[in-house]
């Protein structure tokens, strides 16, 4: 075939489909490369399982926090100075010991003298066009177990995973905005604390909220979207799926025919929502107060929690980051987006 063959054909090809949707183009900017970037820092040793007020705890957060301020999104705390909204903790653990730290770390903390501080959520807003409309919150949250007498506990799937989707979802929507391609609604991106001891932090979120509960249009939650379960593993042509765990009375926001849409147009996976539901095996009561969306669902907020259910590897030392599976990690997070443009746009 000619070059000037494929130029032609090319130029056709423009010219009947006409200019790509700016949605369609940003899509494929989610990169592995990030990616594994971002998994390879969460769960490596340094950060050391990521427990909930420890030193590794503010690592986390601070990694974060920069994170979003390179990517362009508004501090809106502490007269918009800070990123961390900071909250008390009904427990108190101890500060990890320097030989569970990391030697190499170099963290002060004021309070490191009462062995404790409070936990801090990591929030950053991407206003959209419409400041009038309801804004929508997507939710990762960033904590995990910390380490014990078996080794560190990673957490590259919970919830590595999840945290590295809202980084790249952030930086690409912020980069877009940085060159006057804007949402319609307000983006609240808020990496939350605690979520492992009973979704403290998304708790305190929703009563204390940046903007106001009564206008958030919807949660997205991210929580352990980087592996393919035990019901998916056997067969290797079974891995393009994910879960959509949802509520919306209404039907109004979150409802099947539209999540089939949005899929169908930019990611063809498979939309499984067995957890949705109540068939005696599978019921959506089993899972729906195991993530950060319940906080949201308790205020009457539509809410949806993207999963790829759980593994061998869940709560253990082995959930490390060479697990991830990227391809598929892309291609869930691909739709997350096409599902936050279109229900930011609508």
């Amino acid at each position: 075939m000619s070059k000037l063959f494929i130029f032609l054909f090319f130029l056709l090809s423009f010219v009947v489909s006409g200019k790509p949707k700016n949605i369609e183009i940003l899509v494929q900017k989610v990169s592995i490369d990030s990616l594994k970037r971002y998994e390879f820092t969460l769960a490596s040793d340094e950060f050391g399982g990521r427990l909930t007020n420890s030193n590794v705890g503010l690592l986390t957060t601070n990694y974060i926090s920069n994170r979003f301020k390179n990517s362009g999104l508004k501090a809106v705390l502490e007269n918009g100075t800070s990123f961390y909204q900071k909250f008390q903790v009904d427990y108190k653990e101890p500060l990890l010991s320097k030989q569970q730290a990391n030697k190499n770390l170099a963290i002060k903390l004021k309070t490191q003298d009462k062995a404790e501080y409070l936990a801090q959520n990591v929030i950053g807003v991407l206003l959209g066009q419409n400041t009038n409309a309801k804004h929508i919150v997507i939710t990762a949250h960033h904590d995990h177990i910390g380490s014990d007498e078996d080794g560190i506990k990673y957490g590259a799937d919970d919830n590595g995973s999840g945290i590295s989707a809202l980084i790249e979802i952030s930086r690409i929507f912020g980069e877009a905005a940085k060159k006057h391609i804007h949402l319609k609604r307000t983006l609240v991106f808020i990496s939350t604390d605690a979520e492992e001891k009973k979704l403290v932090g998304s708790d305190y979120y929703v009563n204390n909220p940046v903007l106001p509960i009564n206008r958030t249009y919807c949660n997205v939650n991210l929580d352990m979207i980087g592996r393919v379960d035990s019901l998916h593993a056997l067969n290797p042509n079974l891995s393009n799926y994910i879960y959509c765990i949802y509520q919306d009375s209404s039907k109004a926001v979150f409802n099947d025919s539209y999540l089939n849409q949005i899929n169908n147009k930019y990611s063809a996976l498979e939309l499984d929502e067995r957890y949705n539901k109540d068939d005696g095996n599978y019921k959506v009561s089993n899972l729906i107060n195991r993530s950060d969306h319940y906080s949201f669902l308790k205020k009457g907020v539509p809410s949806i929690w993207l999963f790829s259910g759980f593994h061998d590897d869940y709560h253990q030392t082995t959930d490390t980051a060479d697990k991830i599976r990227y391809p598929e990690l892309k291609k869930r997070i691909q739709f997350v987006m096409a599902l936050i443009w279109d229900l930011a746009n609508n």
